[in-house]
């Protein structure tokens, strides 16, 4: 890993000493030097996918910090170099970008389609998080079983989306602008509005700060909800549920049980509609 390190930090070109940001994730390497951030994907990756990720950050500096060189190889793992950004404060959720990381969703939405783009990654995350659950874990089986509840996962695309949006993806440079492009492409933009969702349904996120975030994508023009947000949001919310608490399990570091609870009700509301 040392070796991994100490090469992507000298793809950054500076002298800086590097620190490696969100822990050893092992198929993800991210290191800061200085102010250039690299990030090391794994050899598995679609590279051409990717190239045509970075096209989009850099053609739209308005929407996404652009990446400040063209694709790199590390040991054949693909490197993407970044300027950094200063992340969104973890302190206070009221004082948190919601209005503005909405009125970026909007107008990434808005954007024309690439031809033969990349499809969006979600909700293939959903799939990988499921399957990385190991079954033994406590809680475990509510979780695999609101999963198997749910109906098929929407795979078609309307619209140019950044396929795994939080408030993690959002970095202030100069303004605020999206960040890590590894699922941006083609799909539909519900998914992009379902994790606030499903924190908002699962009780996590206040009913205040959802209502500014949702608010602030309609009037910005927002295409993803055409009718009563509920009625395309349900099913995509209650996958991301499912995949958030999936992670609380592996990972511990969100909180478990609103999430557990969460599963609880949606196998109950799809078991009671399958007996109906």
């Amino acid at each position: 890993m040392d070796d991994l390190i100490a090469a992507m930090a000298s793809l950054t070109g500076s002298s800086a000493d590097p620190e490696v940001l969100g822990g050893d994730r092992g198929d993800v390497v991210v290191v800061r030097v200085g102010d250039v951030v690299a990030k090391a994907m794994p050899a598995d990756t679609d590279v051409e996918a990717l190239e045509q990720r970075l096209e989009i950050a850099a053609a739209h500096p308005e929407l996404f910090v652009p990446p400040l060189a063209p694709l790199q190889f590390v040991d054949d793992r693909p490197v993407t170099v970044w300027p950094y950004g200063t992340p969104v404060s973890q302190d206070d959720a009221d004082a948190a970008p919601w209005e503005e990381s909405a009125a970026l969703l909007a107008k990434l939405h808005s954007l024309p389609v690439p031809v033969r783009g990349p499809v969006a990654g979600a909700p293939e995350r959903i799939v990988r998080a499921i399957r990385a659950l190991p079954p033994e874990l406590p809680y475990a089986d509510v979780v695999l079983r609101a999963y198997e509840v749910l109906p098929s996962l929407d795979l078609s695309g309307r619209a140019l989306i950044h396929g795994d949006w939080h408030l993690g993806q959002l970095v202030h440079r100069g303004g605020w602008r999206l960040i890590d492009v590894d699922d941006l492409g083609v799909g539909d933009p519900v998914w992009d509005l379902a994790r606030p969702a499903a924190l908002f349904a699962a009780g996590v996120l206040p009913d205040d700060l959802w209502a500014r975030f949702l608010n602030t994508y309609r009037e910005t023009g927002g295409v993803a909800l055409t009718t009563s947000e509920w009625d395309v949001l349900n099913i995509p919310a209650q996958a991301y549920v499912v995949q958030m608490a999936a992670r609380a399990l592996v990972t511990g570091l969100q909180a478990v049980e609103p999430l557990v609870e969460a599963c609880r009700r949606i196998v109950t509301t799809h078991e009671s509609s399958d007996r109906g």
